[in-house]
């Protein structure tokens, strides 16, 4: 075997079936023989590196694109919002507006209703005698049995202290229109007509149009009624008239209720009787405990009472001068 010259080289090929063939002899291999494959890295490197310039275009222009997108989009948010917060103010507004309209128009309202309901001018009442307390009981627009029932409620009153009088007065509101209404006390006349008295004409027309209803704590509660009168002679001569109606129209008005056990009562009749120096007329029950007393401790007084006491008590007031009412 020869030995191999440098410079030869020996060409190995494979056979379709896997199979080495080694040629005894190498051609020679010449210097044009060129490879293709020399130029597709140069060409791949571009294709790469246009890939990516391209990406970047795109993704540069994209970039941009998101951030005009981007921007536009708070350009509109805060447009939006502005007009949003724009909005609200203008609701805002109308609804306090609305609200302050409201109060307005209920203030007046209010105003015309005030200004429409006039309270009457009270009425000033000075007792006939001192009294610790005084009650009113306006009566407008009340049946007399209601006038009545709020009387015998007064009279009943167990919170007032021990020897006091409390002056129970009745008013009235008169006045045909709102500006001109006032309180008014009423009448002896009008206070008789209200209970349903039988009193005769000749005593009626002898009294005064002051009168003064009251209670007297002292042994419970006592009532008494105080009239004046301008006519003596007529009142007496009325009062004694009075006497057999006397106890059914007074007793229930002054607290005293008719039952069944004290209905005898308006059948017994009054006696002449003096209590403390005072010369009366009474009904005495069956334990003779007086139980409707009429005095004239004066020409122009007239007591009518339930109680002893509450007579003599009442006596002592009209000759003494009147204390500050409290």
């Amino acid at each position: 075997m020869e030995p191999e010259k440098e410079g030869e080289q020996k060409t190995i090929s494979i056979s379709s079936e896997g199979k080495i063939n080694t040629p005894t002899e190498t051609p020679k291999i010449t210097e044009t023989i060129t490879t293709p494959t020399s130029t597709i890295p140069s060409r791949v490197i571009r294709t790469f590196e246009s890939d990516i310039a391209t990406a970047m275009k795109e993704k540069k222009g994209s970039v941009i694109k998101i951030a005009i997108a981007e921007q536009t989009k708070k350009s509109s948010e805060k447009e939006i919002e502005g007009k949003v917060s724009k909005r609200n103010y203008i609701f805002l507004g109308l609804t306090l507006i609305s609200i302050l309209g409201g109060l307005g128009f209920i203030g007046f309202v209010v105003w015309q209703k005030i200004g429409n309901e006039i309270a009457p001018i009270e009425a000033v009442v000075a007792p006939l005698i001192a009294a610790e307390k005084q009650k009113e009981i306006e009566i407008t627009g009340l049946s007399e049995s209601k006038i009545i029932a709020k009387i015998d409620e007064e009279m009943g009153n167990r919170t007032l202290r021990l020897d006091t009088i409390e002056n129970i007065y009745l008013t009235e509101t008169i006045g045909e229109t709102k500006e001109a209404m006032a309180k008014e006390p009423i009448t002896t006349e009008k206070l008789f007509s209200i209970i349903g008295a039988r009193i005769p004409s000749v005593l009626l027309r002898s009294l005064g149009p002051k009168f003064m209803l009251g209670v007297h704590v002292f042994n419970g509660n006592s009532s008494f009624l105080i009239l004046k009168t301008d006519f003596y002679e007529n009142a007496f001569l009325g009062l004694l008239k009075w006497e057999n109606e006397m106890p059914e129209d007074l007793l229930p008005p002054l607290g005293v209720k008719l039952t069944n056990e004290n209905r005898y009562l308006l059948d017994v009749g009054f006696r002449d009787i003096t209590i403390k120096n005072i010369d009366s007329r009474a009904i005495l029950d069956q334990s003779g405990k007086a139980i409707l007393i009429y005095s004239i401790p004066n020409k122009d007084t007239i007591v009518i009472t339930t109680g002893e006491d509450t007579l003599s008590e009442v006596v002592n007031r009209l000759n003494a001068p009147q204390p500050t009412i409290k």
